[in-house]
């Protein structure tokens, strides 16, 4: 175990990982089709979303340091089972979506790399099982952090594409069409995902921790949120830079493999491959322990990454199987771009359900006591619930 990594950890626990999770494929892809289409009229726009990002998570996680337990247990005994039951289902469905589209994210990479899809997905499946027996949270949570740093691929090839000399004229922030609203949805739902509250809650829970430490986990939580976008801006930035070449927008994934290889050889595309491989795996892992955490809430069984195996076989085997059908849809399509996309969509509206509880948790003094938030955060995640579930309709209107 990396002792450098070790010593970093009290800050860059689960409000990191999971904000670097959120940089999932489909939200890489989200960033290069919105490069390649609106150059940087959408960076404005990402930038303003680590806010929200962080204000949403930042409550999760002051919820899991104040009770000590999950979200799907607090809302079973503060508002009833079946409304667990409910939050649960609603988030199950969009996780599944999410796990085709980190498929068809990897998919995509595997096409660029000239490498079979079908091998692509066995490796990830396999990884995905071998790191869940590596030992208890804390160790897996090494790996999870280990994984993250790939992903700053996509700041360093920025240097490749010379972004100083994209102009500013392109980062007006507003445009008037319907596509351009569909990608400001892609974009929040890329940013706020629903399976994100669940993980953050019980992971702080296993990782013990606390009131005495929240402070450390909010400057985790603050760091991945600033750094998650500036990630996302990169991409858009090489994206808004290839487009000014013969850029397919129908493929971005395809068009910026082939722009890279023409400026670094087969280093460029390579690289990106990666990187997107890795997000996928990185965001794969991190909902899969949250579809493990929330589903076992609602079958009432508990479950931490804590236990062994022996101890809590179903829990565990929710997140070794639950992804296997995933894998399997993605080898019977072929438009990967469009599934992520829409899957990205999909997230702001779904996200209404499980960030309901959050607030009617958060604002409770019954539940919360001194530590309740306060009406202008209140007020403010009230705005980003309206908001995303309005992205999100008005984009699949005709």
């Amino acid at each position: 175990m990396n002792r450098k990594i070790l010593k970093l950890l009290p800050i860059l626990g689960p409000g990191w990982v999971v904000m670097m999770a959120d940089l999932d494929s489909p939200s890489i892809i989200t960033a290069a089709q919105s490069g390649a289409q609106y150059q940087g009229h959408l960076i404005v726009f990402l930038l303003f979303l680590a806010f929200p990002l962080f204000l949403v998570q930042d409550t999760a996680s002051r919820i899991g340091a104040v009770t000590g337990k999950s979200l799907g247990k607090i809302i079973t005994e503060n508002f009833g089972h079946r409304w667990t039951v409910f939050a649960v289902a609603s988030t199950a469905i969009i996780d599944f979506s999410a796990y085709v589209g980190e498929f068809a994210g990897a998919a995509a990479a595997s096409v660029l790399l000239g490498i079979p899809v079908i091998i692509t997905i066995i490796v990830i499946l396999i990884v995905h099982s071998i790191i869940l027996f590596s030992g208890k949270y804390n160790k897996i949570e090494v790996i999870l952090v280990s994984l993250s740093f790939v992903l700053f691929i996509f700041a360093i090839l920025d240097l490749f594409v010379h972004p100083e000399r994209n102009v500013v004229s392109g980062m007006n922030p507003i445009v008037y069409n319907k596509n351009f609203i569909f990608l400001m949805a892609a974009n929040l739902g890329a940013v706020l995902m629903p399976w994100m509250l669940f993980y953050h809650q019980a992971a702080d829970v296993d990782r013990g921790i606390n009131l005495s430490n929240m402070r450390r986990e909010t400057k985790g939580t603050i760091i991945g949120a600033a750094v998650s976008e500036i990630l996302m801006v990169s991409i858009v930035i090489f994206a808004w830079k290839i487009s000014e070449s013969h850029f397919d927008s129908n493929n971005p994934v395809g068009a910026v493999g082939a722009y890279l290889y023409s400026i670094m050889g087969p280093t460029g595309p390579f690289l990106f491959a990666m990187g997107l491989i890795v997000a996928s795996l990185l965001a794969l892992m991190v909902i899969s322990m949250s579809m493990s955490y929330s589903v076992s809430d609602a079958l009432k069984i508990g479950g931490s990454f804590n236990s062994k195996y022996k101890e809590n076989r179903l829990f565990y085997n929710i997140y070794l199987f639950e992804i296997i059908p995933g894998a399997i849809i993605v080898l019977f399509f072929n438009d990967f771009i469009q599934i992520a996309l829409s899957i990205m969509v999909i997230n702001a509206i779904v996200l209404a359900f499980p960030l309901m509880a959050v607030i009617k948790i958060s604002s409770s003094k019954s539940i919360m006591g001194k530590y309740v938030i306060t009406n202008l955060r209140k007020s403010l995640l009230y705005l980003i619930l309206i908001g995303s579930i309005a992205a999100g309709i008005i984009s699949f209107l005709p």
